[in-house]
């Protein structure tokens, strides 16, 4: 199984750079800000799903919660989202970018973003009637490409751990989304 695109990938890419710096020196850390006042997302264990929306307490709760129900498989497997909420008001009314700018560097790895993948509730999430969320993919191996697609609440959990265990690819889950460009299944 090729994982180059997941943990594991990560975590090789870590491990290789690290050999590669003791070699070379110090290397550039995967993003340099211009002010150092922005505030940073919190580095976690997890992919952040972040509220950049604050108009509707009862729907980011709705939403939070679907995103983190466990999701029974046919085979008696239960999976979950492997998310970490972020309600932090000073995310407000940030866009996809804005946040890529505030994803700080990993501390084992300087080079790698602490989280290459985001889920954002925004504007869009609170107001749409399924209530989809927007999901963020910065891919670092082609020169930091951010890719954004739109996920139903219930569809997030297949879509994070098969991104980021890499059991399946990006183009796979854009090819799932439907005509209006929503991944509500695969």
């Amino acid at each position: 199984m090729d994982d180059s695109g997941g943990r594991l990938g990560q975590l090789r890419r870590i491990l290789e750079r690290r050999d590669d710096s003791e070699a070379d020196g110090p290397s550039q850390p995967w993003r340099i800000r211009a002010d150092g006042e922005l505030p940073t997302l919190p580095v976690t264990e997890e992919v952040p799903l972040i509220r950049t929306d604050f108009s509707d307490d009862a729907v980011w709760e709705a939403v939070r919660d679907a995103v983190l129900a466990p999701h029974p498989q046919g085979d008696g497997e239960v999976f979950r989202a492997e998310v970490e909420p972020v309600d932090d008001r000073r995310f407000a009314g940030l866009t996809a970018a804005e946040l890529v700018a505030r994803v700080p560097a990993d501390p084992d790895c300087p080079e790698e973003p602490a989280s290459p993948l985001l889920v954002v509730a925004d504007a869009t999430t609170m107001s749409s009637a399924e209530h989809h969320l927007l999901v963020v993919d910065i891919d670092v191996d082609e020169n930091d490409l951010v890719r954004r697609l739109r996920v139903l609440p219930r569809a997030v959990q297949m879509v994070e751990n098969n991104l980021t265990t890499a059991n399946m690819g990006w183009e796979e889950f854009a090819e799932a989304a439907d005509d209006d460009g929503v991944v509500r299944e695969v």
